[in-house]
């Protein structure tokens, strides 16, 4: 092997595994965000029926500004939920408004006694 096609050879192969890093990184972000798409889904659907049931609910939210930071707020849904935020009537009478993709984990009480958790 020569002088010339040692350097050569090197950035062959630094190219071909930076467009391989760049490929699975693609890869692996969009099965990133259908992972996180599909969590949203079901805690819509968890807080949906729990709306219908009229079960008190507890909800783990994540801190807006510190994600290492959680909150906890409990109450009552409307009856309809919407996709992306809800909004609960806390045990105090008030209104806090929640985007779905920060809550981290619902538990809900039946009227009727039965408890559900679900969780990210």
């Amino acid at each position: 092997m020569t002088k010339n096609e040692k350097p050569k050879k090197n950035l062959i192969k630094l190219f071909s595994n930076s467009s391989y890093r760049f490929i699975s990184d693609f890869l692996n972000d969009s099965a990133e965000k259908r992972a996180q798409e599909q969590a949203n889904e079901n805690i819509f659907l968890k807080l949906k029926m729990a709306a219908l049931q009229n079960s008190l609910v507890v909800i783990q939210v994540q801190d807006e500004k510190d994600e290492e930071k959680f909150q906890t707020i409990s109450g009552w849904l409307p009856k309809a939920v919407s996709n992306d935020s809800i909004v609960i009537r806390t045990q105090e009478n008030q209104l806090v408004m929640l985007p779905i993709d920060r809550i981290k984990k619902v538990t809900t009480l039946s009227p009727n006694g039965v408890q559900e958790s679900i969780s990210r």
